[in-house]
C-alpha cells in the first residue's frame, strides 16, 4: 500500500514542506530510503522499527520504499522519525488514520517509543498558521513553541503509543487551539543580574555615548586602558534597552528555536529580553556568523534584536571580523555552501572594546606605554578601516581617578537612562511607521537626510566637518543618523549644529 505523510524540514529559518512517501508491497523483504537523506535521517529506520515494536505493531516483512520529496532538497535531523513511523504503520495496514492529508507530523523517536523534542517547531507552526484545516502533531516537549502561534491547531503526545491512539480516534477530538503569544502570560527572567549604571563611578562621557548608541541602535567601540571599566559599562547596556515588541520576541525566539539542539531536555521558553551575546575572541567564523555542516545560525544571528559585544576586539581573527561587515550593513547573513544557501536575520547592535596598544597604556596619563610606535600601529591596524567606518560611535575610556572611588551613588540609574531611551525609540517608531526600518541606525541615506530637517547653516557645517575629517559617504550619513538620535533624545524635530558637534566627537577615538 502507498501512503503519503506530510512533514517539514528546516532550511535556515524557513520551514520547507516535505512529503514522506511510503510504499510497502509484497516481495523480497527490504528497506530503501531515497530523497537526499543525511546520516541522521538514514539511521531513522532502526529507531522507527524499534519504536513501532513498542506499540505491539510489526512493519517488517515487506518490500518497503521510502521517498522524501522534494528529492533534490537535502533532509537533515531527526524530525522525520514520527512521519516515517506513521507512514510505515499506515502503508502496512497496521493502523487507519482518518483525514491523514490534513495532519503534519514532526518528532524524534527513541527506541522505546518515547517522543523527543526537535528544533524549529516555531518556524513550522508559523508556516501553518494560515491553513486552518491542518493539525500539527508534535512531541509534548515542543508544545510551548507551537502555542505561541495564534490560529494553529496541534496535538501533542509523550509516546508513539499515545500518538497512535489519538490519531486512530481522530485528531480533531484531541486538537488544541494555540492561544498565541499575546494571550499568554510570560514574565521576564529575574535572575539576569544586570549591573546598574548608578554603580559605575565617573565615566559620564562614556555613559552618554552608550545612551546615544542604545537610543538609536548604533554600533559602538570603547577604547581605553585595562581595568578602565569598558566591559562593565557594556554589561550595563541590557538594563537600558527598551523592552521587545511582540513581533521582535517571535522573530528572536524563532531563531533560537532553529538553533536549539535536537533532543534538548531543557524547557523551551520564548526570548523575552533582548539578547546580549558575548563570544570569546577565539570564536571561529562558523560560530560567529553561522554555517557548518547543518547551516546553523551563529552568534550574530542569535544576537538579532539585541547586542553582539566583542571584548578584546583586536584579538579576534581578522577574517572573522571582516565577515561581520555585510550583516552590520544589511541586517542579515547569507551563507552559501555546497549543501545549500540560507539567509539568517542578523539585525544587531554591535558593541566592542579594545586596548589602544599591546600593553594597554597608550592613553593612560599616569602610566607610560612600553610599546614601540610600530607595534602600536600594527595592533590598531588589526581593525580594518571598512569595519571602523561602520561603527557609528567610537569613544575613548579614560581611567577613573582614585579620588572618585569613595563617592556614594550619585550617578543616574539605568532605569532613569532607560526612560529617555524609550522616549527616543517611541519617536523613531512613529517616524518609521509604514517603513521596514525600526531605528535611526537602520534608515536609508535618503531618509536620514530627509528626517534631519537640516537648515542651510547646519547642512554646510556638516559638509565642512566631513571634508576636514575626511569622512566617506557612509561616514557622512552615519554622522547624520547619530545626530538625529541625539536630537531625538532632546525631543527636537530638527537636527542642529549642537547635535552634529556631539556626533562628530564619536567618529574617531583619540589614541
Amino acid at each position: 500500500m502507498f501512503r503519503r505523510i506530510r512533514s517539514y524540514c528546516l532550511l535556515g529559518i524557513k520551514a520547507v514542506p516535505v512529503s514522506v512517501e511510503v510504499d510497502a508491497s509484497q516481495g523480497l523483504p527490504g528497506f530503501t530510503l531515497v530523497g537526499l537523506p543525511d546520516n541522521a535521517v538514514r539511521e531513522s529506520r532502526e529507531r522507527v522499527v524499534s519504536a513501532i515494536r513498542s506499540v505491539d505493531k510489526v512493519v517488517t516483512g515487506f518490500r518497503t520504499t521510502v521517498n522524501l520529496s522534494p528529492a533534490d532538497l537535502r533532509k537533515e535531523g531527526s524530525a522525520l522519525d514520527l512521519p516515517l513511523a506513521f507512514g510505515l504503520l499506515c502503508a502496512t495496514g497496521e493502523i487507519d488514520v482518518p483525514d491523514l492529508e490534513h495532519l503534519v507530523f514532526v518528532g524524534e523517536l527513541s527506541l522505546d517509543g518515547q517522543l523527543k523534542p526537535v528544533r524549529g517547531v516555531l518556524s513550522i507552526a508559523m508556516s501553518l498558521s494560515e491553513k486552518s484545516k491542518d493539525i500539527l502533531v508534535i512531541p509534548r516537549a515542543n508544545e510551548q513553541e507551537a502555542s505561541l502561534v495564534e490560529g494553529i491547531r496541534y496535538v501533542c503526545a509523550d509516546t508513539l503509543r499515545e500518538c497512535v491512539e489519538k490519531m486512530e480516534a481522530g485528531a480533531e477530538h484531541h486538537a488544541k487551539h494555540a492561544a498565541g503569544f499575546k494571550n499568554q502570560m510570560y514574565s521576564k527572567p529575574a535572575d539576569r543580574d544586570i549591573p546598574d549604571f548608578k554603580n559605575v563611578v565617573g565615566m559620564e562621557s562614556v555613559k552618554r555615548a552608550l545612551e546615544v548608541a542604545a537610543a538609536g541602535a548604533h554600533n559602538f567601540l570603547m577604547v581605553g586602558s585595562p581595568g578602565a571599566g569598558k566591559t562593565l559599562c557594556a554589561k550595563c547596556i541590557p538594563g537600558i534597552l527598551p523592552e521587545m515588541t511582540e513581533l521582535e520576541i517571535l522573530e528572536t525566539t524563532r531563531i533560537h528555536s532553529c538553533a536549539r539542539t535536537a533532543g534538548d531536555s531543557e524547557e523551551f521558553k520564548p526570548v523575552m529580553v533582548r539578547p546580549f551575546r558575548t563570544p570569546h575572541h577565539s570564536a571561529s567564523m562558523v560560530s560567529l556568523v553561522g554555517g557548518g555542516t547543518r547551516l546553523k545560525p551563529g552568534e550574530a544571528s542569535l544576537a538579532h534584536n539585541g547586542v553582539l559585544f566583542l571584548d578584546e576586539l583586536p584579538e579576534f581573527n581578522r577574517s572573522v571580523l571582516e565577515a561581520l561587515r555585510e550583516p552590520m550593513e544589511e541586517g542579515e547573513i547569507s551563507i552559501s555552501r555546497a549543501s545549500g544557501t540560507v539567509t539568517w536575520p542578523a539585525r544587531f547592535m554591535m558593541g566592542a572594546a579594545m586596548n589602544p596598544c599591546p600593553c594597554g597604556y597608550a592613553m593612560d596619563p599616569k602610566r607610560a606605554c612600553s610599546c614601540l610606535p610600530e607595534a602600536r600601529k600594527r595592533y590598531q591596524e588589526k581593525i580594518s578601516g571598512p569595519l571602523l567606518d561602520r561603527i557609528d560611535i567610537q569613544v575613548s575610556v579614560p581611567p577613573v581617578e582614585a579620588s572618585q572611588f569613595g563617592r556614594k551613588g550619585t550617578a543616574e540609574s539605568s532605569a532613569e537612562i532607560r526612560k529617555r531611551i524609550c522616549a527616543a525609540r517611541e519617536i523613531q517608531r512613529k517616524r518609521f511607521k509604514g517603513t521596514p526600518f525600526k531605528t535611526n541606525a537602520e534608515m536609508s541615506s535618503d531618509l536620514a537626510k530627509k528626517s534631519c530637517n537640516l537648515s542651510a547653516e547646519t547642512e554646510q557645517f556638516a559638509i565642512n566637518a566631513a571634508d576636514r575629517m575626511g569622512l566617506s559617504a557612509r561616514g557622512f550619513y552615519r554622522l547624520l543618523k547619530v545626530g538625529r538620535t541625539i536630537a531625538d533624545l532632546r525631543n527636537s524635530d530638527s537636527v542642529e549644529i549642537i547635535d552634529l558637534s556631539e556626533a562628530l566627537r564619536y567618529r574617531a577615538f583619540r589614541s
